[in-house]
């Protein structure tokens, strides 16, 4: 993998992982559980909480198999971009900053797992009903949403090697 794929990938995973864990640092700080302080009116208030759980709190109370689940994640898509990198088919670079801001995002969770046995929450829509979440739990989504855009895109900027005439 050249140094400006592995930049690609990189770059947004410590973006993730440092706004993840300095935002949940100031949190912890910064804001009393059970208090809601509003952030953008009619939008968007800080809540802090903390979830053993998974999305949307399943498995509360199960910190040992979301840690599992969490990791088993990260893993599959670490082996996905090796995968893809390694084949005919390169991933774009959409699809390279896409799986940083999910690796980012997904260790971040992890970090606070393994350490605290809990995630950190503090992010809470108002105009809806919608559990608290984290600035992991957004680079994922932002992820995610890159990573579904670039399945949309003509894959100009993708490397496919033509077959050999004795290879069929």
């Amino acid at each position: 993998m050249r140094p400006a794929r592995i930049f690609a990938t990189a770059t947004p995973f410590a973006c993730a992982l440092t706004a993840d864990i300095f935002t949940k640092i100031w949190a912890n700080n910064a804001l009393l559980q059970g208090r809601s302080v509003p952030f953008i009116p009619s939008f968007l208030q800080l809540s802090l909480t903390r979830n053993t759980g998974i999305a949307f709190g399943i498995g509360q109370g199960h910190a040992v198999v979301t840690t599992a689940i969490g990791c088993t994640i990260f893993l599959a898509i670490l082996a996905w971009i090796i995968w893809r990198e390694r084949g005919a088919q390169k991933l774009s670079g959409l699809e390279l900053s896409g799986a940083g801001f999910i690796l980012g995002g997904a260790l971040g969770n992890i970090f606070d797992r393994v350490c605290h046995g809990e995630v950190t929450d503090f992010l809470e829509f108002v105009f809806v009903s919608f559990p608290v979440f984290n600035v992991a739990d957004v680079m994922i989504d932002v992820g995610a949403g890159l990573v579904i855009i670039s399945s949309f895109m003509i894959p100009a900027c993708r490397k496919v090697e033509p077959h050999s005439a004795g290879n069929s």
